[in-house]
């Protein structure tokens, strides 16, 4: 590509501006990029971000000399396959002076002709003729940095052969422009993967009590983020243990995916658990959480189902806020939906909720589940329940199996909506 032509260096843009559109990922954002500029740009490129944005996830402020640790996140090359011999994902040192360590620290471009002086990495093994030979002709070097405001990312090193042709100064300018917009899709994708790590780990942290930690009873759990992108939603499950051997049971679901409805989720988790502490039952329990929801954030409304389960009397009291309902497994393997009140969702203020006693003999099966679990755009309530139904009475004895054998069955990739499952059986 002769970027002298000005549609043609717009049409480069163009390209990759679409391929790295919603990409919440760095690395693909790279490749995405070393795919357009080897389509006539650059015979080789190779895309580097500062160590410290991997290891400590913010922009790096370099030294101005010395050594400086990068990390190459993509590399390919027209003719010819370098990843064994500069695999993504290895950390690699540019020595002081060398050109690499310049762009980088000072976030100038920089040229050179001869790759020997300033790259300080050697493959592994000896190349094989044909990327030995791509290397061998590299005649024209072009390091540019990734920018964001005062900040330097990382940088791209493009190079290319006699045959391509030196880079012009309208080649370096477009290759600015294509490095500032992989520098603004790698700051997003950088952006995203914190916040889901920090909510991933929030997440985690709240998940119920590990199995074996309930006395009375076996519990198993499973948490899907919904879609492709795993965003983390406002799902959530929760096992209080209370006086008595009594057991609170409580799973809900807050509207919506990402921060708001984690933030949700962990508020009205901590208040069911809190009331539940103080011994109030489920319909007082949802009664509180239906006052407090308003006030908790932009989250309009959330789901929920709460349970006192009392193993040794053989019972369990429920209440639902527009919830799915819970269904009884018997030790026989046949299911009962449990009949309650619908009750509204919480946070519609002034709602009524009743809470229903039932039989739960020793050995039973208690599923609770959100919505997603049995809801998609390819399966209607009634038919996830009776999919949910079909697969929890399929026989596993092991409550972990059964419970992965209901995700596997009915959460399929790419889920639409958070799934959440919690079992619990009494006896042990």
């Amino acid at each position: 590509m002769n970027a002298e032509s000005e549609p043609a260096g717009r049409r480069l843009l163009s390209a990759a501006s679409i391929r790295m559109a919603g990409v919440l990922d760095m690395e693909r954002v790279a490749r995405h990029l070393v795919a357009v500029a080897l389509d006539g740009f650059a015979d080789t490129v190779g895309v580097y971000v500062a160590e410290q944005l991997i290891v400590g996830d913010e922009p790096p402020h370099l030294p101005g000399t010395g050594a400086v640790e990068a990390r190459r996140i993509a590399v390919g090359a027209s003719g010819a396959d370098l990843e064994p011999l500069f695999p993504a994902g290895e950390m690699v040192v540019f020595a002081p002076g060398s050109a690499y360590a310049a762009c980088l620290a000072d976030g100038t471009p920089q040229r050179f002709a001869e790759l020997d002086r300033h790259f300080a990495v050697r493959p592994r093994v000896p190349p094989p003729r044909p990327a030995r030979e791509r290397l061998a002709g590299l005649s024209d070097f072009l390091l540019v940095p990734l920018r964001t405001g005062e900040a330097v990312l990382g940088l791209v090193a493009f190079a290319r052969g006699p045959a391509a042709g030196r880079f012009t100064a309208a080649d370096t300018a477009l290759a600015g422009e294509l490095a500032a917009l992989t520098a603004r899709c790698l700051d997003g994708a950088r952006r995203y993967q914190r916040e889901h790590a920090a909510a991933r780990a929030l997440q985690a942290g709240l998940l119920p009590l590990p199995p074996g930690a309930v006395p009375g009873v076996q519990v198993a759990h499973r948490s899907v983020p919904a879609g492709r992108a795993n965003l983390v939603g406002g799902d959530w499950c929760d096992i209080v243990p209370l006086p008595a051997g009594r057991i609170a049971l409580v799973i809900g679901d807050a509207m919506g995916h990402g921060s708001a409805a984690a933030a949700a989720m962990v508020q009205l988790r901590a208040a069911a658990r809190t009331l539940a502490l103080l011994g109030k039952d489920p319909a007082e329990i949802l009664t509180w959480l239906d006052r407090i929801a308003p006030d908790i954030g932009p989250v309009q409304f959330a789901t929920c189902v709460c349970a006192v389960l009392d193993p040794a009397a053989g019972t369990a009291e429920i209440c639902r806020a527009g919830h799915p309902p819970p269904i009884l497994v018997h030790p026989d393997g046949g299911c009962d939906v449990l009949d309650l009140p619908p009750g509204l969702p919480l946070g519609l203020d002034g709602a009524d909720y009743e809470s229903v006693r039932v039989t739960v003999p020793d050995g039973s099966t208690l599923a609770l589940y959100t919505d997603g679990l049995i809801e998609s755009r390819a399966r209607d309530l009634e038919a996830g329940i009776a999919a949910l139904r079909s697969a929890l009475g399929g026989g596993a004895a092991r409550l972990e199996d059964a419970c992965a054998d209901v995700v596997a069955k009915l959460a399929l990739p790419p889920n639409d909506d958070d799934v959440t499952v919690m079992l619990v059986r009494t006896g042990t």
